[in-house]
């Protein structure tokens, strides 16, 4: 069987005490290393070359976004889950233009760290020959991170009705017609909406077709092209 190391970067003892237990209980992951700095996980990248690092995002000092930034600038292709008390979409984004596998909302319950090891897990497996049929690709797809969470004050009932309707609205819809189809408010719309674009299920065009400062219109990425 083969032996996947783990790289914890957490700053609370604590808390990197109970990754390494649950890591710990996948027989096919092995914790290598524990780093409570930008600094020190550094170092431990270059010493013990983990295949998954679990990444706090708010490190004291250097960040966690600092931290993997420069290690992708050195070509470091280790996959990451990225674990943070911030939900705004400018860190998502970043994160995930980073090529994050998962990123979890602190607090969180245990089971959404197992289930993003076990996606991490089904990800290596379903690349582990040279040569990819269809379905291993599909597979590979479906365990690329940023589809598998949903942020913490979002609903994934919600996030399925508004998917809905950027699939029947041809042309693109915003906040403002989106909240009204839905019966929330603009920004709720929004937040959904900016999500799907974070996640590239949709793209946001913005239409100068009246005063004052363009309107952002979502569509569907199934629908481009």
């Amino acid at each position: 069987m083969t032996e996947w190391r783990v790289l914890i970067v957490e700053d609370d003892p604590v808390v990197a005490g109970v990754h390494r237990r649950v890591v710990s209980a996948f027989p096919a992951l092995t914790v290598v290393g524990i780093a409570d700095s930008a600094e020190s996980a550094a170092a431990e990248l270059r010493r013990t070359k983990p295949h998954l690092v679990l990444l706090d995002l708010g490190l004291p000092g250097v960040d966690g976004l600092t931290l993997l930034r420069s290690a992708r600038g050195r070509g470091i292709e280790v996959e990451v889950i990225a674990i943070t008390a911030q939900s705004t979409a400018s860190v998502v984004r970043a994160a995930a233009q980073l090529g994050i596998l998962d990123y979890l909302v602190k607090p969180f319950a245990v089971d959404r760290l197992r289930q993003a090891l076990a996606s991490f897990l089904n990800r290596v497996a379903a690349t582990g020959g040279d040569e990819l049929c269809q379905r291993d690709i599909d597979e590979f797809r479906a365990t690329t991170g940023a589809t598998n969470w949903v942020p913490k004050d979002l609903t994934p009932e919600r996030l399925d009705l508004v998917r809905g309707l950027l699939r029947t609205v041809t042309q693109g819809v915003t906040a403002e017609q989106a909240a009204q189809s839905l019966g929330v408010s603009r920004v709720t719309a929004w937040r959904y909406l900016e999500y799907l674009v974070t996640v590239e299920e949709a793209w946001v065009d913005h239409v100068g077709d009246r005063p004052g400062r363009p309107r952002k219109v979502y569509v569907a990425r199934t629908l481009i092209g």
